[in-house]
């Protein structure tokens, strides 16, 4: 039969075993908690990412409307400078008209200006008309008729063109 000295053994392998075992639990719980915490700061750099290009794309919007509104005044101007008589009168238009483009330049928008013998980009231009000619071949710009403006890679008004026939 067992003898105490051989229970005393039985009982620390079995303490010894209950303890192995909670070191096993309390590590799981350990790689659980690890596990969470890193999805936990991955989520919350993926939320800033996105608040982040959220607010741009907000602040784009808002100045892209502004530029929509504000060009057709500037092209007014230029064709009230096309056509005014007085030079004092055009001057005065010049000076607003480049105001107002500096302030557009300010805020980031650039001007579309596309050269005459340049090829139609579809995502910067738009072709208005044709016009025969001999010095270009199909599909290239021959007159400028109205520019364009961007804002960043986003086109708010493409720059109107004739091209070559």
């Amino acid at each position: 039969m067992m003898t105490e000295q051989n229970e005393e053994q039985v009982e620390q392998v079995v303490e010894t075993e209950e303890s192995l075992s909670e070191v096993d639990q309390l590590r799981a719980e350990l790689a659980e908690a690890t596990d969470a915490k890193l999805r936990a700061l991955a989520d919350f750099k993926n939320f800033q990412r996105r608040s982040v290009e959220n607010e741009m794309r907000a602040e784009n919007g808002g100045i892209s409307k502004v530029v929509r509104a504000i060009i057709p005044a500037i092209e007014q101007m230029n064709l009230a400078i096309g056509h005014a008589q007085d030079d004092a009168v055009a001057k005065g238009f010049e000076m607003a008209k480049d105001e107002l483009v500096k302030g557009l330049a300010d805020c980031g928008v650039t001007t579309i200006c596309p050269e005459i013998g340049d090829k139609l980009d579809p995502l910067l231009h738009e072709g208005m008309l044709r016009q025969e000619t001999d010095e270009y071949e199909a599909d290239h710009i021959v007159q400028v008729l109205q520019q364009g403006y961007q804002l960043g890679d986003i086109v708010i008004c493409p720059a109107k063109v004739a091209l070559s026939a």
